[in-house]
């Protein structure tokens, strides 16, 4: 399984304090995309008015399949007629602290 950061911004400021977005539509989105080679297990995704964090946790051969499905199916999302169309996606690569096992250092630091 591997970790994939994901940040989006949207093309107008959303209203409201970021909030854990749990069952909501973009975790939902992300749960059901269809992904070549990969399947996203669990998303956990903040939202605020300056856009959308998540990190997502994919099943895949490798860990550049799982980042380079998640951004195909991500750009799937943000194109027209897209659920998140006119956003934009500012990151969607593996998180390194996650995928090298230093997250509990990082932590202690």
């Amino acid at each position: 399984m591997y970790a994939i950061r994901l940040e989006l911004i949207p093309p107008r400021p959303v209203p409201g304090p970021a909030t854990e977005a749990g069952a909501g539509p973009v975790r939902l989105a992300l749960m059901q995309l269809p992904l070549d080679g990969a399947q996203v297990c669990h998303a956990r995704v903040l939202y605020g008015s300056d856009g959308l964090a998540a990190v997502c946790f994919l099943t895949a051969p490798s860990l550049l399949d799982a980042e380079r499905a998640l951004r195909a199916g991500t750009d799937a999302l943000v194109e027209p007629g897209g659920p998140l169309a006119g956003w934009a996606t500012v990151r969607c690569e593996a998180d390194p602290w996650i995928a090298l096992g230093m997250l509990p250092a990082r932590a202690r630091s």
